[in-house]
């Protein structure tokens, strides 16, 4: 069985100014089934991401969780950021995740 990403992205964490500071990442099994989730900082998860591996969106559709928006990053003047496809559908952005700010 194939699987569409290496990892999917469920939360994210942000700071004071509303920027990524981390996510909340599971690993994707074969089938596009994923394993309990871990938060990950934004820098680890750009690693992941120049190493190869390929990182998407997930979001809660009722019943059930959809793989969506692919995620890259993007060098800004001080850091780089994380980064989801633009497209047309604001909904699986990394901004529009579930804020995991309640879970330390």
């Amino acid at each position: 069985m194939s699987r569409s990403a290496n990892y999917v992205i469920s939360g994210v964490w942000k700071d004071s100014s509303d920027n990524i500071t981390h996510v909340m990442l599971h690993p994707v099994n074969d089938g596009d089934t994923w394993s309990m989730g871990e938060k990950t900082s934004e820098a680890s998860t750009i690693a992941l991401l120049k190493k190869g591996n390929v990182i998407r969106t997930v979001v809660w559709g009722y019943p059930s969780w959809t793989i969506k928006s692919k995620v890259t990053y993007v060098q800004g003047f001080t850091k780089e950021y994380l980064r989801s496809e633009a497209n047309a559908t604001p909904k699986d952005n990394l901004d529009n995740l579930i804020s995991m700010k309640a879970i330390k």
